[in-house]
């Protein structure tokens, strides 16, 4: 089937709606040269411009983005239909088999975990593990053995889950991954846990454009979460850190951009001071001064100030950061940074990084699809083969 990229979809959607391209520039906040540019290929629509298109449109952003991850550029990949079959069978339903110990299952998500955060394959290897991680958790709990450690192993594996299906593409699965952390969370009593499975709600949510309901589920994983702080260790201080971090993704994109910078500025780098270097910890969880930041260039480029985006992202050491995940997410809003100041070159730069660090994004990010194939339509002679060949590296076929 032909991939239908985000002008296609937006063009599909406007014309449905019987919008022509001045009413839904108006009501987005852009030219209509520019929709027309972005439905014919030859521009990439910055995340806060496509959320306005979104929104004017009266669809989630998510569904501009409903690119179904890819299953051919490796030959005997297990298919996304297993993941879903998983999560889909209730234990009751299941095979009946012994469930793994604690133990077992809880270091076989341990290593998927630092396979999504390390492996330049961690879509191919989490694709093929998933399943099986997934079965296996709600047998556990079947199992009726130690019930607390056993729900204590399902909510991280359904909190790993939640991560992969949204990077995936698939949004409505990573709602139910991260409705199940929450539940299994609340059964162990664990205020870690609990705080975790606060953090991975809230980024399903902001993931479907629920923006104000993401801050409110942070503020309120704050407010149980902080208690236990004190007593607590490094990764009570990164989940307490990751909570912050989220609200403030959360407000800016609810038009809070001053109160989110607050945040950053404020608690989310006490907690970072206290912690130091970023040091991944057992939810594979890196936060620091790094990761704060990473969230900072994020809100300038929210906020669409792509040239504050750019110097806070001249002072950052990604070698500090142990996540191949969020090396790259951030090396693709520099990149989009770049492209919104017009600078194609400096973009192209950044999307070959993101091509070293993890080839796989590539195969899987719809906006990174789509970037690398409006700069192939109006890239110069001068370097428009070694957009053609990354293109090629990755099946990306020009309108």
């Amino acid at each position: 089937m032909p991939e239908i990229n985000t002008g296609d979809m937006i063009r599909l959607e406007r014309e449905r709606r019987g919008l022509n391209t001045i009413s839904l520039a108006t009501q987005a906040g852009c030219t209509p040269r520019y929709i027309e540019l972005i439905e014919n290929g030859k521009r990439t629509p910055s995340l806060p411009l496509l959320r306005s298109i979104a929104k004017a449109l009266g669809v989630r952003t998510a569904m501009l983005l409903g690119e179904h991850p890819r299953d051919d550029h490796q030959a005997g990949r297990p298919q996304l239909a297993s993941i879903e079959r998983a999560i889909f069978t209730y234990r009751t339903l299941g095979p009946n088999l012994e469930p793994p110990t604690v133990e077992q299952l809880q270091e076989r998500v341990h290593a998927a975990r630092d396979a999504w955060f390390t492996s330049p394959h961690r879509y191919t290897l989490l694709m093929r593990v998933l399943p099986g991680l997934i079965s296996d958790a709600e047998r556990l709990v079947l199992d009726g053995g130690n019930h607390r450690d056993a729900c204590r192993v399902a909510s991280d594996t359904y909190i790993l889950s939640r991560g992969v299906l949204k990077h995936l593409g698939r949004v409505d699965l990573a709602h139910l991954a991260a409705d199940r952390a929450m539940r299994y969370a609340e059964e162990t009593g664990d205020a870690l846990m609990i705080g975790w499975a606060h953090w991975c709600l809230g980024q399903s949510m902001l993931s479907d454009d629920m923006h104000e309901v993401a801050y409110d589920v942070a503020r309120r994983g704050i407010e149980l979460f902080e208690p236990a702080v004190a007593g607590g260790d490094d990764r009570h201080l990164s989940v307490l850190g990751a909570l912050n971090l989220m609200a403030s993704i959360g407000l800016t994109r609810s038009g809070g951009g001053q109160e989110a910078r607050d945040i950053l500025r404020g608690e989310a780098s006490r907690l970072a001071a206290r912690l130091g270097n970023e040091q991944a910890n057992h939810f594979g969880l890196a936060f620091g001064p790094t990761n704060v930041a990473i969230h900072m260039t994020s809100i300038e480029c929210e906020t669409h100030n792509a040239e504050a985006a750019l110097r806070v992202a001249e002072e950052i050491d990604l070698t500090r950061v142990p996540s191949v995940e969020r090396r790259t997410t951030h090396l693709f809003q520099v990149a989009r940074a770049c492209g919104d100041l017009g600078d194609d070159a400096a973009s192209l730069l950044y999307l070959m990084r993101i091509e070293r660090e993890c080839p796989e994004e590539l195969d899987h990010k719809m906006l990174l699809r789509d970037m690398v194939r409006s700069m192939a339509v109006r890239a110069p002679r001068s370097w428009a083969p070694e957009v053609r060949y990354l293109a090629e590296r990755h099946n990306i076929h020009p309108n």
